[in-house]
This record gives C-alpha cells, sequence and structure tokens, in this order.
C-alpha cells in the first residue's frame, strides 16, 4: 500500500507552525531526496524569521501587526502545502523516504482479510404502517450493509431473498410492506472488495 504524509494545519496556533515550520527546514537542509524545492532552503529560513517576527510583535501589538502575522501565517501554510506535495511527487508513495522530508506520515487505514457477520439483527414495526425498522451492531470491516428480505420463512424450505436496500449506517426502514404480513430479513456486510456471510434471519412484521 502506498504510503503518504499529512500536514494538519487547520488547527495549528502560529507558535506550533513556525516550530513544524522550522522542523521541515531542518530535514530538508542537505537532503539530496528533494533537490528542486517549490521554494528554496533560503527563502524558507527568511519567511521563517518573518514569522517569528511577526508572532513576536502580535503578543502587545496593535490589531495591524496581528493582520501581518496572520498574513505572514498563510504565506507559510502555502509554501508548506506546495512543499508536501512536492514531497509526494519525488517519493511516490514510499515510506522510508517520505520520513526523511520531516513531514508525519499519515495513517494507513487497516486492512481486514475478512468481513465480518452482522449481529444482534433487531426487526421492529414503526408507527407508520407497512414499515419495518432494522437494527444492527457494528461489523468488522463493513464499508456497507445490504439489506435482504423474504416473503416465506428459510426454516421451512428454499427461499428467494430480494435485496430492500443498501445503506452505510447501521440502521435501515424498509418500506412498502403489507400490513400485518409476516417478512423475514437478513444482512449482508460488503467490504472494500468482498461480502461477508449473511446474518442471522430475523423476523418482521410491519403494522
Amino acid at each position: 500500500m502506498r504510503a503518504n504524509i499529512k500536514i494538519g494545519l487547520a488547527n495549528m496556533l502560529p507558535p506550533a507552525l513556525l516550530a513544524f515550520f522550522n522542523h521541515i527546514i531542518a530535514k530538508l537542509t542537505g537532503n539530496a531526496q528533494f533537490p528542486n524545492l517549490p521554494m528554496s532552503l533560503v527563502d524558507m529560513t527568511a519567511l521563517s524569521v518573518s514569522l517569528q517576527a511577526a508572532i513576536t510583535a502580535a503578543i502587545d501589538g496593535s490589531s495591524t501587526d496581528r493582520a501581518h502575522r496572520n498574513a505572514v501565517v498563510l504565506q507559510v501554510q502555502d509554501v508548506l502545502r506546495v512543499t508536501a506535495d512536492y514531497v509526494r511527487a519525488e517519493c511516490d508513495g514510499d515510506a522510508e523516504l517520505l520520513t526523511t522530508s520531516g513531514f508525519p506520515l499519515a495513517k494507513q487505514p487497516e486492512s481486514h482479510t475478512e468481513v465480518g457477520i452482522p449481529k444482534n439483527v433487531r426487526a421492529s414495526a414503526t408507527d407508520v404502517s407497512g414499515e419495518v425498522k432494522l437494527r444492527w451492531g457494528r461489523t468488522v470491516a463493513a464499508r456497507m450493509f445490504r439489506i435482504e428480505q423474504a416473503t416465506s420463512d428459510p426454516t421451512l424450505g428454499v427461499t428467494t431473498w430480494n435485496t430492500a436496500g443498501q445503506v452505510s449506517r447501521q440502521r435501515f426502514i424498509v418500506t412498502g410492506l403489507e400490513p400485518y404480513k409476516s417478512y423475514w430479513f437478513r444482512i449482508v456486510a460488503l467490504g472494500i472488495d468482498k461480502e461477508g456471510l449473511p446474518s442471522d434471519v430475523v423476523l418482521g412484521r410491519p403494522a
């Protein structure tokens, strides 16, 4: 799986941004993996000095000083974003090379070989005629759920299962049913590239 980096600038206060920027500058200095940075290290260092001065001036300064600090913050954020894009392009998903840039690696999604079976499936009538509400528990590696329904008791012979819907949540309301008629339901969890076994069957009867 290809690795990636993150920058996480959204909630970073100016002093933390300055420290992060200086860390990136230090890691890129003398790093032969990144010879054509979008902004030279000399200019990046000068921008870091400007941010430090702007932060200091804004502490007890005027609204103009704070506005200037905020403008320099935006400059630094832009430089970090374009630098991160350049790093990604140079490293082509190589985790070891990415880490030499100073940017932290993005968390890799967990890989699961098997998709779980939905448990604790429950069916109940709603206050609306012809509806049955289905709920079930969390399921390992599930991205989506397929809801299947039948009009005959599967314990009594061959049953035809029809798809009633597909959702990403752990609940679903089946509509358009015949009031007071018995229906059987089961849930199938869908993963990234495979699906799990069906859940236990539950009986639902709409009002």
